[in-house]
């Protein structure tokens, strides 16, 4: 149900208190720079960096910033997890886009909304947090933005010079998306009130015991999801004098429309006052297909830029402010490892590149004659800066980590090389600061991305700056681009994952990388190639599966998700997984094709396998690793497994975080240095260690 609202600001600011539990961080905003004596970086340091949108840029989201109607002011959301209390601490911050003043906190918040999306048809919570973006109302006296209260994401609305707070909707549901109306005195939004219903229906069919069906996906819950299918959105509008509700108009629906949920999306668009209009559309109907940049003019003539860097990953399109030419950021250069700004004016035949650079840049919007974007690179954090779209040079606008300016980072070079089939990779080689140069040094491989500041691999656990300044190289592995993506004439997802799977063909292709990037870093003279660990999560896990199957050049290993296999693939992960599986051409799990599992499975291989392995999993999915884990108990290998509470796929406890960066760190030590944290309370652990390293194991009770 749709309920009535306060109608005014200021006696909503009382309220908003007792509506809202928050957590109080001193620090979520940094002081004035101290004189600490630099020190090398700590698990605990980047357990605590401050985040200003998505952790790991992918460059696909939707912009974190806002800049106020008259161009003066910068809104956005900065989010920091404390491990000592295990809270994720939030909060609204404005500040002058020309960075003169520092930021001023609006409101305080606490965890982000986790993301609910649809995924195979059914719409399930994932466990990742949102990235919210603030809005300006149009007159640029308030903004609104999404929070967590009580449980669902509601509609907050904050005064821009600080004096008050009031919640905008209170509804039983959450909020997905919502758009200010022109004059500024009403809000749309968008939400599932369908899936209260749908919700209720499933704990009736409870009471009798719950089907299991494809609705069911054991490593989220065992309660049935509802389909997406039954879930339309409602579209609401709110008065904000009056906390009056009604349905929203079309006209009003189409600030706000909430598009079908794609696993996968080609287009962007720009829209320029005089009615022209860019964006991209892809070249083909091939899921990997590249887009190309089109435009119209006001009189809806379509021109498409046929130029060599028009076509490509492009991430980001905006109008120029004399709005007759197309500014387009896209990818360039070795497995696109350049982020590239290009002009160009549609009708000539030039292409004028504005900056090319090996630093991510992300959520970039407009702001008059520059990009306000978070700009970071593999030893610099993001940092939000605003570019000139006319020369390419950036200044800073703020600075969320100062205190890593006294952190010792090591030094990190970039390593490129192929797959067997000529597809291009590459791997950041950091070793640890002050290193001599003529040490060899135990290597820990991370996988799968690496752009950016270098954190912790994919799903942030492995923690690369704290390893090497323990005393390890790191290879923080890009992975190729798919096998599939070269393959022609394919139209659709299913049969893109069947290229995947045929021989395997998309593991071996990785593998070839993986093992061509460690050939590269040992031929630098600095890696033992006898201490080597490797590392993953999700498809990283995936690639830690295969090489261990298919290579003995690992010493050590450490998986946060686990593991591809006969029973886990088709039955385990539930019928909507086991399904897909099966269409892509997995064997049926009843007819035990140990052949067809031999490259990749560790339970078929538990035997051949000697490997330490440390599993450190979510417990919604230890399930999904139970196969795996237990082959290689029962086979004597040396093997432990922590299970992390309350958490999905990735892990965003800042606790759990911290526990993972440093068990991680002290799992690698110990198989690859001999060496132990003389912690007293790591003494239990260290036991149970060494009694892994008994050659004669025979079983799990041994």
């Amino acid at each position: 149900m749709v309920r009535a609202l306060a109608s005014a600001l200021a006696i909503a600011v009382a309220a908003c208190g007792a509506f809202s539990a928050q957590a109080r961080c001193d620090d979520l905003l940094p002081g004035e720079p101290g004189k600490e004596p630099v020190r090398d970086i700590t698990a605990r340091d980047l357990a605590r960096i401050r985040d200003v949108g998505e952790p790991i840029a992918t460059g696909i989201s939707t912009s974190p910033y806002a800049i106020s109607p008259d161009g003066r002011r910068l809104a956005f959301v900065i989010a920091r997890g404390d491990p000592a209390t295990n809270q994720v601490c939030t909060a609204l911050v404005t500040m002058p886009l020309d960075g003169t003043a520092k930021p001023r906190l609006l409101d305080r918040g606490g965890p982000l909304p986790i993301y609910t999306g649809t995924f195979r048809g059914l719409f399930i919570d994932t466990g990742f947090p949102e990235q919210i973006t603030p809005i300006w109302s149009p007159d640029g006296r308030a903004i609104a933005y999404r929070k967590l209260i009580d449980g669902k994401v509601q509609i907050v609305r904050v005064a821009a010079d600080g004096s008050g707070v009031a919640p905008v909707t209170r509804q039983d549901t959450d909020v997905e998306d919502f758009a200010w109306l022109p004059r500024g005195d009403a809000i749309v939004y968008a939400i599932r009130s369908s899936r209260i219903a749908a919700e209720a229906a499933i704990d009736r069919e409870g009471e009798a015991g719950w089907l299991y069906d494809a609705r069911v996906v054991p490593n989220i819950r065992w309660r049935p999801n509802p389909w997406a299918r039954d879930l339309p959105v409602s579209y609401v509008r709110v008065d904000l004098a009056t906390g009056a509700e009604r349905a929203a108009n079309s006209e009003e629906q189409a600030r706000v429309l909430v598009p079908p949920v794609a696993d996968y999306a080609h287009d962007v668009i720009a829209s320029a006052q005089g009615g022209a209009k860019a964006w991209t559309e892809p070249v083909s109907r091939h899921p990997y297909a590249e887009s190309r940049v089109w435009a119209s003019d006001g009189k809806g003539r379509k021109i498409a830029c046929v130029l060599a860097g028009c076509s490509g990953r492009i991430a980001r399109i905006f109008w120029a402010k004399d709005e007759k030419t197309i500014l387009f950021l896209t990818r360039s250069g070795w497995r696109g490892e350049e982020t590239v700004l290009h002009g160009w004016r549609p009708g000539s035949d030039r292409l004028t590149t504005v900056l090319r650079t090996r630093d991510t840049l992300s959520g970039c919007i407009q702001g008059g004659g520059e990009l306000v974007c978070g700009r970071e690179n593999a030893t610099m954090p993001r940092r939000i800066v605003a570019i000139d779209v006319a020369t390419g040079r950036d200044r800073l606008i703020y600075d969320p980590n100062p205190e890593f300016a006294r952190l010792r980072l090591g030094s990190v070079e970039r390593l490129r090389f192929t797959t067997d089939r000529g597809l291009e990779a590459w791997g950041d080689l950091v070793l640890p600061p002050g290193y001599d140069g003529t040490s060899k040094l135990p290597m820990v491989v991370v996988t799968y991305n690496s752009r950016g500041f270098l954190r912790g691999g994919t799903g942030d656990e492995y923690p690369i700056h704290p390893l090497a300044a323990k005393g390890f190289a790191v290879l923080s592995f890009e992975r190729p681009q798919a096998v599939a993506a070269s393959v022609p004439g394919l139209t659709s997802w299913p049969e893109v994952l069947k290229e995947w799977q045929r021989d395997w063909s998309e593991q071996r292709s990785v593998h070839s990388a993986l093992m061509a990037g460690i050939d590269k870093a040992i031929a630098t003279g600095a890696i033992d190639p006898d201490r080597i660990g490797i590392t993953g999560l999700s498809d990283g896990a995936t690639i830690v599966e295969f090489a261990l199957v298919n290579s003995k050049r690992f010493k050590a290993a450490a998986m946060s998700t686990c593991c591809d296999d006969r029973l886990t693939s088709l039955v385990l992960g539930g019928e909507a997984w086991g399904g897909e599986n099966r269409r892509s051409g997995y064997p049926l799990s009843v007819d035990d094709d140990r052949e067809y599992w031999k490259p990749i499975s560790l339970s078929v291989n538990a035997r051949r396998i000697t490997t330490p392995i440390l599993f450190q999993l979510a417990d919604r999915e230890v399930g999904l690793a139970l196969e795996s884990y237990g082959a290689l108990r029962e086979a004597g290998k040396p093997v432990e497994m922590r299970i992390y509470p309350d958490e999905y796929h990735n892990k965003v406890q800042p606790r759990h975080r911290l526990a993972v960066y440093e068990r991680n760190i002290d799992w690698f030590a110990f198989w690859l240095r001999n060496t132990e944290d003389p912690d007293p309370g790591k003494q239990e652990q260290y036991a149970r260690w060494r009694m892994l390293r008994e050659p004669e194991r025979k079983g799990a009770g041994q």
